[in-house]
């Protein structure tokens, strides 16, 4: 019986729900704890809109600081986006296909990994899914609804009603029905200047310049959330990007304006992040785009429905299914994270009051300050008193957090390292 947990904690993508939080997870958990106004008011200074930190902070009330209860939200989020990939399903296809079409969703790797993340990722992809099934069911009310909530989810979210848009618009649509399709961006104008200031103060930033090797494999990593680690899987990623591209074709052969409905959302806004990235300067990022995953699903499931023999189609979806289950154990251990949550509970078995925690650098200060048993008394160790770039978040929610000495003896201090290593510093 052990064995069998271990194995299902430790091997399969129940791990990332038990493991250590991260960087971005900590800053979520900072932002989400103050009341609902200081939320909005914090997240305008930073790159992402405010509805994930308010749905977290009414969610603690029942979750508290247990990593596990504050990752469920995520997971919910995830089984609402999987049902209503089901609905959809069963709108396009057929009920037996329709249940393929959940455990193909259910399962993606880029959306089950972010399912079982303090972040605002899987809230993002749910109301991509549920944007598409309402406006699938020209239920406009329902569509307006969950797409104003999927911009307040993160900020590109405002491409996806201008696919929706651009769809419309190819298959001559009525006016009236395209205005509906963009209603929701009115509900987004107040932040809109918001977001320009956002944008503007995001030029300082960590993201890493678009290449050709991730364009020829752009889309095997989105479905994946692949990001180059183990390196070789980037020509497999590439082979997939090229069975995502065939299944789009593919699904041209059954119904063309069904097809279009997830083929425009997919490529129009990969293309032109892709290019402005090329072009302008970096804005991709794999985690940013998950709901370019939502429609490749859609593309993919479709392509394969398009094909007219049975036995080979639910041949093909068992292979395809029984390969995304593979690769959901196979790439656990190649996703785990710094381990603050047992390097912490040595330290606060250890620590005293008179104590203090420094993180060596900014990077490892959010984890720091999250497992930390005195977070009030936890520091950034900065003697030369370096800026804090804004992209690490610390600067947003936490002021004059910089300590340029170690605190006199017989105070101790935990100097704790990125890597989660730590040391005990007592000075004269």
């Amino acid at each position: 019986m052990n064995a069998l947990f271990n194995f299902l904690t430790f091997h399969t993508p129940l791990f990332y729900l038990i493991q250590s939080v991260w960087r971005d997870e900590a800053f979520s958990y900072f932002m989400a704890k103050p009341n609902l106004l200081k939320i909005i008011a914090t997240t305008a200074q930073d790159f992402n809109p405010p509805l994930y930190y308010l749905l977290l902070h009414l969610w603690m009330y029942m979750a508290g600081h247990s990593d596990i209860g504050l990752r469920l939200l995520s997971f919910i989020f995830h089984l609402i986006g999987s049902y209503y990939a089901y609905l959809i399903g069963r709108k396009v296809t057929d009920r037996k296909f329709a249940v393929f079409i959940f455990l193909f969703y259910l399962l993606n790797p880029m959306l089950l990994y972010y399912a079982f993340e303090m972040r605002m990722y899987s809230l993002y992809a749910m109301f991509t899914t549920l944007t598409l099934f309402y406006l699938i069911s020209k239920n406009w009310k329902a569509y307006t609804v969950s797409a104003v909530l999927g911009l307040y989810s993160h900020t590109f979210f405002l491409l996806l009603p201008l696919s929706f848009a651009v769809y419309a618009y190819i298959l001559k649509k009525a006016r009236q029905e395209i205005s509906l399709i963009l209603r929701p961006l009115l509900f987004f104008i107040p932040w809109l200047p918001i977001v320009i200031s956002q944008f503007i103060r995001s030029k300082e930033s960590w993201l890493f310049p678009v290449d050709w090797q991730l364009i020829n494999s752009v889309l095997g990593n989105l479905f994946t959330g692949y990001e180059g680690t183990p390196w070789f899987l980037w020509k497999y990623t590439f082979y997939f990007s090229m069975f995502i591209i065939f299944c789009s074709f593919l699904s041209l052969r059954k119904k063309i304006k069904t097809a279009l409905l997830f083929l425009i959302p997919l490529f129009l806004p990969l293309l032109l992040i892709v290019v402005y990235s090329v072009v302008k300067r970096p804005v991709y990022v794999n985690r940013y785009l998950i709901f370019i995953t939502v429609f490749e699903v859609f593309a993919v499931t479709y392509g394969i429905y398009a094909v007219r023999n049975k036995t080979f189609r639910f041949a093909l979806a068992g292979i395809l299914l029984s390969l995304v289950v593979f690769f959901n154990f196979y790439i656990v251990p190649f996703r785990k994270k710094t381990d603050f949550k047992s390097a912490f509970r040595e330290i606060n078995a250890n620590l005293k009051n008179s104590d203090f925690v420094y993180a060596r650098t900014p990077i490892g200060y959010l984890e720091s300050a999250y497992y930390s048993a005195s977070e009030k008394k936890t520091f950034v160790y900065n003697p030369k008193d370096i800026a804090i770039p804004n992209y690490i978040g610390v600067n947003v929610i936490f002021k004059n957090i910089s300590k340029f000495t170690y605190p006199a003896s017989p105070a101790r201090t935990f100097l704790v390292a990125d890597d989660a290593s730590f040391e005990i510093i007592v000075s004269e």
